[in-house]
């Protein structure tokens, strides 16, 4: 399925941010990508409040991110703290302007869209 869920846009659009964990390019990573929304500010910076999580809510300066990146697993066994730098393969993503949009860009990296979930059901340690 290349189109997201009611569920999963009603997430995303009250600021509930969607995971899944991707085969790895070697054994010793583990691959993620995690979708989130943030606000704009009319002048075009990073507004200072969070998404509503009022569905019905002006969502306008709505703006949609995500992140495709590989750690290594000694990172997550372990529980260290990750900095930027410790991610592999990293590709960030932001100001994207609607749903249609972020599906496009998600459907380079999956094929079916239903297994992404609500972020604190997967393993995702950033």
């Amino acid at each position: 399925m290349k189109r997201l869920s009611v569920k999963q846009v009603n997430n995303l659009i009250t600021g509930t941010s969607l995971s899944i964990e991707l085969p790895s390019s070697s054994e010793n990573l583990r691959a993620f990508l995690t979708i989130y929304s943030y606000m704009r500010s009319s002048d075009g910076g990073i507004a200072g409040s969070r998404v509503s999580k009022v569905l019905n809510s002006n969502k306008e300066g709505l703006r949609f991110s995500f992140r495709k990146y590989e750690i290594d697993k000694s990172y997550i066994e372990n529980d260290w703290d990750i900095a930027p730098e410790d991610l592999a393969n990293s590709i960030l993503k932001t100001d994207i302007e609607s749903i249609e949009d972020l599906e496009k860009e998600l459907s380079e990296f999956l094929d079916d869209f239903s297994e992404l979930d609500v972020e604190w059901r997967c393993d995702n340690p950033l």
